[in-house]
């Protein structure tokens, strides 16, 4: 058994310790507070800036292998470290004033004076900013992924949420189109020039000089610490921020790792960085605006059995998160994401990930909102995507025709956003696809002659691609002139390749569902069929499963799902719902509700946290006030003379505890036990109770927003061949009698071993049974007497 989890908006929070490496020592600690002439190798002492720190941090390398260094929680440092060997670096906090904040690495200057106004312009200011620190190709060292831009803060948010106030501006490519936009800058890429020149539009058209709402900063360099290539890295508790995309922003390699790392705004990973390693508990916000929007690139990841993973791991605002590719020619690594949470710029969104060249994509728990795409045309010779969703798209994964390629995709949903074409999931010739227990809801307000306005998967019934799609629940909600593609074979009667079944298609909205078969002469001349009985007969395929009409149903989608329009797409009780569950019985249960947006600060708390972004933290644990339970929640009579209770819940997400309630006759429910959450998701509760006494049970769930639903009531009965049960026996002096099934009037007597009588009264038995209480009587031998319409009984006890 183990605790319940605590949420917080869609995260389920599991803690680290706050000093990084398991609380090991540093090897030095650096400070703002510190001086450069202090030893910086105890806390107390800590040199103030990791240049001067550098000569000695590479001699204790050289002679011990290894180097840990402490950058102190809470402060800022704007210099680098380069390195030739690899470094682990976290946070350290000398205090209880700051515990658990990033050590912020900062790449960017303030520049609050000094701008002048451009006088061929309305609302645009100019500056000079000399070359610092950049490595890019060109003379000056400026040019290739070395750019310069700026970062607009806002000074009173900043007190508060200083993640959220800091906004880089828009890169615009002329000076003229600055000067039409607040909020945005120019700078141009002539690499022979030095100073750089900088055209800057405010967010409110005053001068950057000493502004009264915004302060302004311009990036200086192009990494955090280095773009070295050296594997070993680790890096922990840090706040990665206004650093151009250059070759990198950590230095990166083999087993390299990054922990609770805040990117940005203004920061990103790009290419040389990480070619194999591990990104965990990260957060990536906007980054620069003209370095392509992309938050990691994994440069050469393909090559040398590489392989990169992104897990527990959240990207707001960013129109391209992650892109891999080679230039080396090579396709033997992967790339992994595990538990990844991406929010689209709704202004500006792109494919969520995108891939050249790999040979293995594995997708898990991954969850998109707004992009156009969650796997996008990428070449990947094996992809899977599981237990994943991707939410208003206008494909959730397509798939390149590059080479052959093998795709899975199981336990994921995937809902369209109507654009002028949309469907679930794009083959290219040479697919083979294995679509299975998903959900796939294409919207699609397009109007137009063209058939294919929408499908659920586009290239299915090709002679190059193959499909098994079973358990799969697809929705056509399409514009009421357009026709939506189903499925299709590419054999005559089933003879094909592909493989349909146990599937669910619904048309919402639409003129039609089409299923296309390549046997012509068996359909008129002609492979569309339109009707679903026809496509079961003429194509052989989903012969176990189901089509729903629902165009004129005034229920729409609630004839099946419990609350669709609001996320909610749990199976319904009606009818039709349980038509669906029958077929499904036995799968797991894809994503079907939706996660909540988190700002930038709740984020970052969550990654301070190290909390895992968690798909399934919406849903509800209960439907229309009842639990869903996989196996039937039983009550048996044991060996013993015990009830024993039993259940299995194959789906416990947000479940703080269970509560056990028992009743006996007409009585209401009380709770008699409470019952933790299991890993294993199996339980088991016995109940001692009394024979002859019929008594209900049922098991209550209490999930994170203090909801209670109850599961059905289960009745347990011991019989009992004596007239009456007195127990406990022996006893304090209190004793209870259960009539053992008996009701009516009755007479009770007790007397001690003497034959004196003690007690003596009358009662009327229902269910519940009868209290009573002998209070200073001596220990010793007694014996009751119970008199009924159905005769005498009389029982000994001992009270001790």
């Amino acid at each position: 058994m183990r605790p319940a989890t605590a949420k917080i908006f869609f995260i389920v929070l599991f803690f680290l310790p706050a000093v990084g490496f398991g609380q090991h020592p540093f090897d030095f600690y650096i400070s703002n507070a510190g001086k450069d002439i202090y030893p910086g190798n105890v806390p107390s002492l800590p040199r103030k800036t990791i240049a001067a720190t550098a000569p000695l941090i590479a001699d204790y390398y050289k002679a011990n292998g290894s180097v840990k260094v402490g950058l102190r929680s809470g402060d800022v440092f704007n210099d680098n470290l380069v390195t030739s060997y690899p470094v682990q670096m976290a946070a350290y906090t000398d205090d209880n004033s700051r515990p658990g904040t990033f050590a912020i690495l900062n790449g960017s200057d303030e520049f609050n004076s000094g701008w002048i106004k451009d006088s061929n312009t309305l609302s645009t200011f100019m500056q000079d900013v000399p070359y610092v620190g950049f490595t890019g190709y060109g003379i000056n060292g400026i040019g290739s992924y070395s750019y310069i831009y700026v970062t607009e803060i806002d000074k009173e948010l900043e007190k508060t949420a200083p993640f959220t106030a800091r906004k880089p501006l828009k890169f615009l490519t002329t000076v003229a189109e600055v000067d039409h936009t607040p909020g945005s800058f120019y700078s141009p890429v002539n690499s022979n020039e030095n100073p750089k020149h900088i055209f800057l539009h405010t967010s409110n058209g005053i001068s950057p000089n000493a502004n009264s709402k915004y302060r302004y900063e311009v990036t200086v360099r192009d990494w955090a610490v280095n773009s070295t290539f050296q594997p070993g890295n680790i890096f922990e508790n840090l706040w990665v921020r206004g650093f151009g995309a250059g070759n990198g922003m950590l230095p990166g390699g083999d087993n390299s790792y990054y922990n609770k790392i805040v990117f940005g705004p203004g920061a990103g990973i790009h290419h040389l960085v990480v070619r194999s390693g591990i990104i965990n508990h990260s957060l990536f916000l906007p980054g620069s605006k003209n370095t392509g929007d992309f938050a990691v690139v994994f440069y050469d990841v393909e090559g040398l059995g590489r392989h990169c993973t992104i897990k527990n791991s959240i990207f707001l605002d960013i129109p391209w998160p992650v892109y891999a590719h080679t230039s080396l020619g090579t396709n033997y690594g992967s790339v992994e994401l595990d538990k990844v949470a991406a929010f689209a710029d709704t202004t500006n969104a792109g494919a969520f990930m995108y891939t050249a060249n790999n040979d293995t994509v594995l997708l898990n728990g991954v969850y998109t909102d707004g992009y156009t795409s969650g796997y996008d045309y990428a070449t990947a010779r094996y992809s899977s995507i599981t237990n994943s969703c991707f939410k208003d798209v206008v494909f959730g994964a397509a798939y390149s025709a590059t080479k052959s390629v093998t795709a899975i995709v199981n336990n994921s949903f995937i809902k369209t956003k109507g654009k002028s074409y949309t469907t679930g999931i794009y083959m290219q010739p040479n697919t083979a696809l294995t679509l299975t227990n998903s959900i796939i809801h294409v919207i699609n307000n397009y109007r137009n002659y063209w058939a294919n306005a929408a499908s659920f998967v586009y290239g299915t019934g090709v002679t190059t691609n193959k499909i098994a799609a079973s358990g799969n629940i697809f929705i056509c909600d399409i514009a009421p002139v357009a026709t939506l593609i189903a499925a299709n074979t590419n054999g005559a009667n089933g003879a094909g390749h592909d493989t349909w079944n146990n599937n669910v298609y619904i048309l919402l909205r639409g003129n039609k569902i089409q299923w296309t078969t390549s046997d012509r002469s068996a359909n008129g001349g002609s492979s569309l069929v339109q009707n679903f009985a026809d496509w079961q007969r003429l194509s052989g395929q989903d012969k176990n499963s189901l089509y729903f009409d629902l165009r004129n149903d005034p229920r729409g989608l609630k004839a099946i799902f419990v609350d669709p329009a609001n996320g909610n797409y749990d199976l319904a009780d009606t009818p039709e719902g349980y038509q669906v569950a029958a077929l499904r019985a036995g799968m797991t249960t894809p994503l079907n509700c939706f996660l909540q947006k988190p700002t930038y600060e709740q984020a970052a708390d969550f990654i301070r946290n190290s909390a895992v972004p968690s798909l399934d933290a919406c849903r509800n644990p209960c439907r229309q006030n009842t639990m869903r339970i996989n196996a039937s929640f039983a009550a048996n009579v044991t060996a013993a003379r015990q009830v024993s209770l039993n259940w299995i819940i194959g789906e416990q997400h947000n479940i703080i505890r269970y509560e056990m309630e028992r009743a006996t006759g007409n009585a209401v429910f009380k709770r008699i036990g409470t019952i933790g959450v299991s890993e294993d998701s199996v339980y088991a509760y016995v109940d001692n109770v009394q024979a002859g006494i019929p008594y209900q049970y049922r098991l209550v769930i209490l999930d994170h927003s203090g909801g209670r639903c109850y599961s059905e009531v289960r009745s347990v009965k011991i019989n009992d061949n004596k007239a009456f049960t007195l127990y406990p026996n022996p006893s304090s002096g209190k004793v209870f009698i259960a009539m053992n099934g008996y009701i009516g009037k009755l007479n009770w007597t007790i007397t001690n071993s003497d034959g004196r009588i003690i007690l003596k009264s009358e009662a009327f038995s229902l269910y519940d049974p009868l209290p009573i209480d002998l209070p200073g009587q001596p220990k010793g031998i007694y014996f009751i007497k119970i008199e009924t319409t159905k005769g005498l009984s009389v029982q000994k006890f001992v009270v001790q």
